[in-house]
């Protein structure tokens, strides 16, 4: 039975503790209470040991050091990539270097860039005999998903979740350890590579685990539940000794299954003498929003703090323009969010797209589709520099861009910034026509390449908008009112609309399982991140579905048809 606590209640710092807070408990106000509790009372601190906290952005980071204030010089805060780096892989990998040719030297932090370049590539195909691999986007897409995980016999091996497939052929799963083998002679560490040889360290040179027990006597990890069965070994082993290790965290809102998250995690974690403490209270939302979560999550209930009443949560059928124009009105307020599942929703919204947004991704599809490799990748090429252009992130504009001229260096970044500048000058010429049209822009004023006869392909380029094919590009942004859900969790919202693609997804209302489907708990983080407006879109709503909502706390609102 775990202990009921607030956010300003004192726990004993002398032992190993879980936390389990529901969305908006004020965990983080908890957590730097606590540090500056211990802090101000530990007697193991003293003048060189420090406390660690580990969270999971660097957003988190930069919060929780802004409210420990002038105490920060005495807690390390930082992401768990950036503190396995600093403190067990730059000073311990050249203790294994020679097994795994990593050139400690040339070794210099660690980044989630895949090395893509033509030549290094082509030699990837070479040592694991796929030379007839032609599409090096869909190479690099596959190594991009493959991640270190334990098999049923305890070694960590490197692949992706399912078989991945190329131009017909399957990739071999040697090609995953051959990439990594090659990146490490260059000095190259992504950031599963930080975890992988961090657990390598530590299983094999124990004193590791001592020094960092010396250096941290206490060490708190924030976010729990994102953390992947990697981490959670590692951790483990850290708190064998006299460190105490407290987590703190909610497995409904672990939603970064493909990053190897793993709900289950966070409740299986053990230490001996571990102790369970429950945040209950909700400070974020209102009352009618706290009810309707409740209904999501009844097995864990949460407590109306502010005692704010305000509109039921409102469920607006119709398209999803409407559903932005109905919610500002009914919010009497410009400032709404929308929160969506797929990045080609919440980049539609960016765009002010409402008809024909694509229902998969079409930038793979248009791969799949033009046999024509060299046209494909062109279009593509051109596609995501400007949609990088247009979001102000010059360097990936251009980083594609340089992918035209491979072979001419010299030319190479002169004609990137030079074609850059031409088609974000000329976007409004393309922006609203096909695809074709976009086709014959670039073959006209960038590049040439080969034109469209007949047959399927010229379908597909006739068929579709520039703009259907730029909502697929992956923008990382953090700060539109448009996002991802998983790009929101961690915030607050005064207004949100929760976007679903399709009436099914009302599901998880009608019937919740936040421990088995994760769909639900990305839904549930969504409607959680409001304080005071909640509406969820949806394009249409069954009779049957409207007598469940109507037994339920949330009001509907038809949307007339545009």
């Amino acid at each position: 039975m775990a202990n009921s606590i607030t956010s300003d209640d004192l726990i004993p710092i002398e032992q190993h503790f879980r936390v389990s807070a529901g969305p908006g408990a004020g965990k983080t106000h908890w957590l730097v209470n606590h540090i500056k509790n211990v802090l101000h009372t530990s007697l193991r601190l003293g003048k060189m040991r420090k406390i660690a906290c580990i969270t999971y952005t660097n957003i988190a980071v930069a919060t929780i050091l802004s409210r420990l204030g002038t105490s920060s010089d005495k807690v390390e805060v930082s992401t768990i990539h950036s503190f396995l780096y600093k403190h067990i892989v730059k000073p311990y990998a050249r203790f294994i270097a020679s097994d795994y040719d990593l050139n400690v030297a040339k070794m210099d932090g660690h980044e989630d860039i895949i090395l893509s370049n033509y030549s290094f590539l082509d030699e990837l195909k070479q040592a694991t005999g796929q030379q007839r691999i032609n599409d090096n986007a869909a190479l690099v897409d596959a190594i991009t998903k493959a991640k270190w995980k334990f098999n049923p016999t305890g070694v960590l091996e490197i692949k992706p979740d399912y078989p991945r497939r190329i131009d017909n052929y399957s990739v071999k799963n040697e090609t995953y350890s051959q990439y990594k083998k090659m990146a490490w002679t260059k000095g190259v560490l992504h950031h599963d590579d930080v975890l992988f040889f961090s657990y390598q360290l530590l299983v094999k040179f124990p004193f590791i685990q001592s020094v960092l027990r010396a250096k941290f006597p206490y060490f708190f990890i924030d976010e729990f539940q994102d953390s992947n069965p990697i981490q959670v070994r590692i951790l483990g082993m850290i708190g064998q000794a006299e460190t105490k290790v407290g987590i703190i965290g909610d497995k409904a809102q672990s939603i970064y299954l493909f990053q190897g998250a793993d709900a289950s995690q966070f409740e299986a974690f053990i230490l001996h003498g571990i102790v369970d403490y429950k945040m209950s209270d909700n400070r974020r939302s209102t009352n009618q929003i706290i009810d309707c979560l409740n209904i999501v999550r009844p097995a864990f209930p949460q407590n109306k703090y502010n005692d704010i009443n305000s509109e039921l949560p409102c469920i607006l059928v119709g398209d999803i323009k409407s559903a932005f124009a109905k919610g500002k009105e009914l919010s009497s307020s410009d400032v709404i969010h929308t929160l969506s599942y797929k990045n080609v929703i919440s980049n539609a919204m960016k765009k002010e797209m409402n008809n024909n947004i694509p229902t998969g991704n079409l930038l793979h599809a248009l791969s799949e589709t033009d046999s024509n490799k060299e046209r494909q990748i062109i279009i593509s090429i051109c596609i995501k520099a400007t949609e990088f252009a247009l979001h102000n992130r010059f360097k990936d504009a251009l980083k594609e861009l340089d992918k035209l001229f491979r072979g001419h260096k010299d030319l190479s970044r002169k004609e990137a910034l030079k074609h850059l500048i031409l088609l974000r000058n000329k976007y409004h010429e393309y922006c609203n026509g096909s695809l074709l049209e976009y086709h014959t822009f670039v073959n006209t004023q960038i590049k040439q390449i080969s034109g469209l006869r007949k047959g399927a392909i010229l379908d597909f380029y006739t068929n579709h908008t520039y703009q259907q094919l730029a909502v697929c590009v992956n923008i990382i942004e953090d700060d539109s009112l448009h996002r991802t859900i998983h790009k929101s969790k961690g915030d607050e919202f005064d207004n949100v609309i929760l976007i679903l693609d399709e009436e099914k997804d009302l599901n998880f209302l009608f019937a919740p399982d936040l421990d088995g489907k994760e769909e639900h708990r990305v839904f549930y983080v969504a409607m959680s991140r409001a304080k005071n407006r909640l509406f969820i879109s949806t394009p249409t709503l069954s009779a049957a579905n409207r007598t469940k909502l109507a037994r339920m706390p949330i009001s509907v609102h038809d949307l007339p048809v545009s």
